[in-house]
């Protein structure tokens, strides 16, 4: 017999914060746990980075037991493309102009595929109001993704799904020493440091909640002086963020700093979040008048070392950035880029108006380039 659903929608506001314990509890239990799906990570960057979309959060619950079964974190947003305005349904706040890394619904791993069926249902029959679904850096072992198009059949919808952003992964419950002997470059640069550094360098490792002001500061003086310079950490929006979210992490033990100086001097820093047995390499920058001794990549190698034999079991270079750090992963992890298109009028009108312009480039020869959204 069918599980029956039901479904509560609770719009972002400070009354969210009484689910907190009730959200971090079904996370622990989830069929992907992750540091950015956690209450503080979706609070914190909705309140820092929403804008004009409208920001709301799905709860599924046991209609009998009333057991909390999944939340799900969603943005509706309206853009123009060819005068024509859409909907679009996105996951809470998305991983443009943010630091949320592969988005993923909080659901429990016990009820996966019902909890999915139930979303289709509901965004099928019961709230319609939306014209496209658009899922950035997505779980590619997902119900969703691996159900797509049984889901969201033609000729009523429109689906497609294109590979997206990957991530090293760095195995953590090996032999450290296996892992450091596989690596010649690594002990090379360290030597390297090392040697030039001698005794003037220092380093350390801190989850201190007392250190996270100062190291954050450190963070952000280093990076703008890098090629980084306001763009990451250091964006203005995001100071304001970080230094609203980190003391929040570090209190609930998830925060790490990996901080190396040339004495007093900061030469690198590292931020590494941790959850359950992850760990998420999320952040580095260095003091470009170092390069010459690899600072970042041994700073890196350091942090890696330090949290073998720890519990942790993968280390997550995360998704868009990293492919630098492939040569030390045990295994690459694919993502998803999911789009879904209601095919009412404005989509089928959008369709006719892309063929039509497709056909025109190939009969006139040239390449062609959609219109930006107006």
């Amino acid at each position: 017999m069918k599980k029956e659903i039901t479904i509560e929608k609770i719009m972002f506001g400070p009354e969210l914060i009484e689910l907190k314990e009730a959200w971090d509890t079904l996370l622990e239990n989830s069929s992907r746990p992750t540091i950015f799906s956690s209450f503080d990570f979706i609070y914190t960057s909705c309140a820092h980075f929403k804008e004009d979309e409208e920001i709301f959060f799905l709860l599924f619950r046991d209609a009998v037991s009333n057991e909390l079964m999944a939340i799900f974190p969603m943005s509706l947003s309206v853009e123009k493309c060819y005068g024509i305005k859409l909907r679009t349904l996105a996951y809470g706040i998305t991983t443009n102009g943010t630091d949320v890394d592969k988005p993923y619904p909080i659901i429990a791993a016990a009820h996966e595929a019902v909890c999915w069926e139930r979303l289709r249902d509901y965004l099928c029959k019961e709230w319609t109001q939306w014209d496209m679904i658009d899922f950035d850096e997505f779980y590619t072992g997902s119900y969703l993704t691996q159900h797509l198009k049984k889901m969201f059949p033609q000729p009523v919808y429109w689906t497609k799904l294109s590979e997206g952003p990957e991530s090293p992964i760095v195995k953590l419950d090996g032999d450290w020493e296996e892992f450091w002997m596989g690596h010649r470059k690594l002990r090379k640069n360290s030597r390297k440091l090392e040697k030039k550094m001698g005794d003037n360098l220092v380093y350390k490792i801190t989850s201190d909640p007392a250190d996270v002001e100062q190291c954050l500061n450190d963070y952000i003086a280093t990076e703008l002086v890098s090629w980084k310079a306001g763009e990451f950490v250091s964006n203005p929006d995001s100071q304001k963020f970080y230094h609203d979210l980190f003391p929040k992490m570090a209190a609930e033990k998830r925060l790490f700093f990996g901080m190396m100086y040339d004495r007093e001097k900061v030469m690198s820093v590292e931020i590494a979040y941790a959850f359950k047995d992850r760990i998420f390499f999320a952040h580095g920058t260095y003091d470009p008048a170092y390069k010459d001794v690899s600072p970042g990549t041994v700073n890196s190698s350091r942090l890696i070392e330090f949290f073998h034999g720890k519990g942790y079991v993968e280390g997550d270079y995360l998704a868009g950035f990293s492919g630098y750090n492939n040569p030390w992963a045990s295994r690459i992890e694919k993502t998803a880029d999911i789009v879904i298109r209601r095919m009412n009028w404005k989509n089928c009108y959008l369709a006719i108006r892309y063929l039509a312009k497709k056909g025109a480039g190939k009969l006139f020869g040239r390449k062609v380039i959609q219109d930006e959204a107006q």
